[in-house]
């Protein structure tokens, strides 16, 4: 690992929209904030109690500002509940922010389009070489962009929940891990939880592979018992009762 590659994370503001970020060369980061998307950038009010309601039928006339297509919100209507079409704009949001800011043209947030490779991995299709990764969790969602080809990333972003720890021992990691997990440090187990997600989607499997084919230990990423050579691993807490890891 050289944790030296990451540069600089900062503690992401809860009371902005957006945080942009340069966690090193070739790098770009945005975190936004899902509360305030909401106010910020609908021209309808969502109550704070969306993530047990059920989907509405969203159109242009909805967004202050346009970032979503038409096909988009076609895309948006589909889903079966208002968490993820939120989650989902809001993760659509953060790249799309910085494609406008990084790519050449500076295109527009309507006009910029997020696809998806066989097993589920997105790109810009402006720049499909572009190494792209998103997540969100809980009031928040993150986009990470690699600014050349060479520049591959994966992040993940997770809110610490300290009722799930047992379940994700049983789930995601192996007897060593557990092991070497200090009781009760939920902020280890999460980090090292995200650590695992950000490096499916750094090589581009996402839910394809188990996650307790994947270790951490000692700051090293093991595959298939394997370490992996040649990669930086940066984990943090960016925000108060979150989990932050990027792998590049």
């Amino acid at each position: 690992m050289t944790p030296s590659a990451i540069t600089h994370i900062p503690a992401v503001n809860p009371a902005t929209l957006m945080t942009t970020c340069r966690p090193g060369p070739g790098y770009r980061l945005a975190f936004v904030s899902i509360p305030l998307l909401m106010e910020h950038c609908l021209a309808i009010p969502i109550r704070d109690a969306f993530r047990t309601l059920p989907p509405l039928s969203f159109s242009t006339h909805d967004f202050r500002e346009p970032f979503l297509g038409p096909d988009e919100i076609t895309t948006l209507n589909r889903f079966k509940a208002l968490k993820k079409q939120i989650e989902w704009m809001a993760g659509r949001y953060a790249a799309k922010q910085l494609a406008r800011q990084f790519i050449d043209g500076r295109p527009s947030l309507d006009s910029t389009r997020v696809a998806y490779r066989t097993k589920g991995a997105p790109y810009l299709a402006q720049n499909p070489s572009l190494s792209l990764s998103i997540s969100h969790s809980w009031d928040y969602a993150v986009a990470g962009l690699g600014l050349s080809p060479a520049r591959v990333l994966g992040l993940d972003l997770e809110k610490i929940r300290p009722e799930s720890r047992n379940t994700l021992l049983k789930t995601a990691f192996t007897d060593r891990e557990a092991k070497a997990l200090p009781p009760m440090d939920d902020d280890g187990l999460f980090l090292r939880w995200t650590a695992k997600e950000a490096y499916l989607k750094y090589i581009g499997q996402g839910f394809h592979e188990s996650l307790k084919r994947i270790e951490i230990l000692d700051n090293t990423i093991f595959h298939h018992a394997r370490p992996v050579p040649s990669l930086t691993l940066c984990s943090l807490l960016p925000l108060t009762g979150y989990a932050f890891s990027m792998v590049c």
